[in-house]
């Protein structure tokens, strides 16, 4: 089969490998569909963020390249290994979830999204840009059959935001503030109003993703016009958000002084309210704890992986059921879709830099 190989920082080829066999427990996955996060772009270009130990590792240590990236993607299962009950073959699947240790005191205990030792497939496996992957079953939900396949590759962020909603705790008549209008933005406040929320309002920069969060009933801010902490305010009466989302993150010079995204979140939130960190920070950044102590600020970095929600609903079901209902759509965010793995490097450049492509969201690589 092919797949991408990394060779070094921003150098990649596409080559021929062996097509994997799925273990006990394991199924192989034929990849219909794959996208890049920003994370994994950011990683490519060398930023330090999320994982950047661990993918300087894997290319440190390769001569001949280093399958990397692609958690976000939906594949029929091909193959299935010995003791699997929870999949078949013919099932359209994608992985929101995480793989876990099992054996520590948070898995032993029922707390396994807080295990320290997870396992990332993408990371510290090879993920899904290749023409078949294979995983255990731990990560895997099925896609519903009015789930497509843009909307299944683009899912993985969705699970996310519904973890980030669910951690939010919002009440009825919430107002709600979600700085950042991009895939994940957009989602969390679509969520946001589906958990109850009362008046949801979306900042952003650009043009494409402010007249989609108007064309969905959320209340756009032009952060290049308005400042979102002000406008929250004003509308509230001098109080504040009771919930905001960070979607931005990046790199920035402050977290709590000036107008970055993270300070805006802070400068927005009204006393005792939440601030959910959806977006990932670069590198370390200054803050001022007082600040938030000050406004008792209940900051909060979402669980990760798939949470059961409900004795027969766990967050990655109910992602794809909110997709395949139509409550929250997430295809207008798929604007660039590129034809195979060769598309890669092309791929990374779409996503990092939506306003130079016409992007709203990451581009999609199609494989079938």
């Amino acid at each position: 089969m092919y797949a991408v190989l990394c060779t070094d920082f921003e150098e990649s080829t596409v080559g021929e490998i062996e097509t994997p066999t799925p273990g006990p427990g394991e199924v192989r996955i034929d990849v219909s569909r794959v996208q890049l996060s920003v994370t994994e772009c950011l990683l490519y270009r060398g930023a330090d963020t999320a994982h950047a130990d661990e993918i300087a590792r894997r290319l440190r240590e390769t001569d001949s390249g280093t399958q990397l990236f692609g958690h976000e993607f939906c594949g029929t299962i091909a193959a299935v290994g010995d003791g699997v009950t929870g999949f078949a073959v013919g099932d359209r699947v994608y992985a929101p979830g995480k793989i876990r240790c099992g054996e520590c005191t948070y898995c032993r205990s029922g707390h396994g999204h807080l295990c320290a030792d997870v396992v990332s497939f993408g990371y510290d496996l090879p993920g899904a840009l290749a023409e078949s992957v294979v995983l255990p079953e731990e990560p895997l939900c099925r896609l519903p059959d009015g789930v497509s396949d843009a909307e299944g590759a683009a899912m993985q962020p969705m699970a996310s935001s519904v973890l980030c909603a669910l951690d939010a705790g919002i009440e009825a008549g919430d107002t709600v503030l979600v700085v950042g209008g991009g895939v994940m933005g957009f989602q969390c406040a679509m969520l946001a109003k589906r958990f109850g929320a009362g008046e949801a309002f979306v900042s952003d920069v650009r043009d494409a993703p402010l007249g989609v969060v108007d064309d969905h009933g959320l209340t756009p801010i032009d952060a290049r016009t308005d400042d979102p902490a002000t406008v929250v305010r004003d509308a509230t009466d001098g109080v504040g958000a009771d919930v905001v989302f960070e979607a931005v993150g990046g790199s920035l010079d402050h977290a709590t002084d000036g107008n970055g995204p993270v300070a805006t979140a802070f400068d927005a939130v009204r006393r005792g309210g939440t601030v959910l960190q959806v977006s990932h920070v670069e590198g370390d950044v200054p803050i001022t704890p007082r600040l938030l102590r000050s406004k008792s600020v209940r900051w909060v970095n979402p669980r990760k992986g798939v949470i059961d929600v409900a004795p027969d609903t766990n967050t990655g079901e109910l992602a794809a059921s909110l997709v395949a209902s139509g409550d929250v759509p997430i295809g207008e965010y798929v604007t660039h879709e590129l034809d195979g793995l060769a598309s890669f490097e092309e791929a990374v450049a779409i996503t990092l830099e939506k306003g130079e492509y016409g992007a709203l969201g990451p581009a999609q690589m199609v494989l079938e």
